[in-house]
């Protein structure tokens, strides 16, 4: 190992460290952290050109610890758009620590939310507080799908939500559960199709069809269509 490299090695390693010692600190504060991951917008004012979009690892009334690809200088402001699965929260927000070690990592302070955000927010934390939590939320979107149902069925229809693991979709006839499929969106997307197993199916009344539960086989790809959702909630929700 070279000069500069052992240095770099020495720099990452006194990173861990120090954000290690500063989330131990802020552990000790009084609100409790939650487990979720939900997806969060982050842009600006701090640097005008930022805008990130990342997800939670924990939330708590006072701010939350977000995993993005892009992080901020300690102490940086930000305004957060937080995508709540019922509505979005808007927030302004103080990088209390960051960390570029993979995954790069910010801790939020809250600074200042409106009177119904704040009250919406609070609903979240006590829904996850209580003893049903979610582990990642449901994003609500209206996308086109056509899912192939082997050996050589295609049915068009649609996803009403999903979240890094699974997706409700409305297909025009029922499909036995435990069924592999594959499901792809509208060409516009340019997405690989994603692989799911059908885990439970009823018919709707309100729906032209049949509600699916799909559990996505694929995580890497399960990801990238919660990140699509996520994104096309974040422009037109």
């Amino acid at each position: 190992m070279n000069r500069i490299d052992g240095q770099k090695s020495r720099d990452a390693v006194l990173e861990i460290c120090y954000a290690k010692t500063v989330m131990d600190h802020v552990e000790k504060r009084q609100d409790p952290r939650l487990l979720l991951r939900m997806p969060v917008r982050c842009e600006g004012p701090a640097v005008p050109s930022y805008r990130t979009l990342g997800f939670t690892r924990n939330v708590s009334r006072s701010g939350l610890l977000l995993e993005a690809p892009q992080v901020m200088a300690r102490g940086g402001t930000t305004y957060l758009r937080l995508l709540t699965g019922t509505r979005i929260v808007y927030a302004e927000a103080v990088v209390i620590w960051a960390s570029e070690a993979s995954p790069s990592r910010m801790g939020f302070r809250f600074a200042k939310m409106s009177r119904a955000d704040a009250f919406a927010w609070e609903e979240l934390l006590a829904f996850q507080g209580g003893p049903t939590p979610r582990s990642s939320l449901r994003i609500p979107i209206d996308l086109e799908v056509t899912c192939h149902v082997p050996p050589d069925t295609r049915l068009q229809g649609r996803v009403e939500n999903l979240s890094d693991g699974g997706l409700l979709v409305v297909l025009p006839q029922a499909v036995p559960p435990r069924t592999r499929v594959s499901v792809a969106g509208p060409a516009w997307l340019a997405l690989p199709p994603v692989e799911a197993e059908i885990v439970w199916t009823r018919d709707s009344l309100q729906k032209e069809g049949a509600l699916h539960g799909l559990r996505v086989l694929a995580d890497e790809t399960g990801k990238e269509l919660f990140t699509i959702g996520a994104i096309l909630r974040s422009f037109f929700g």
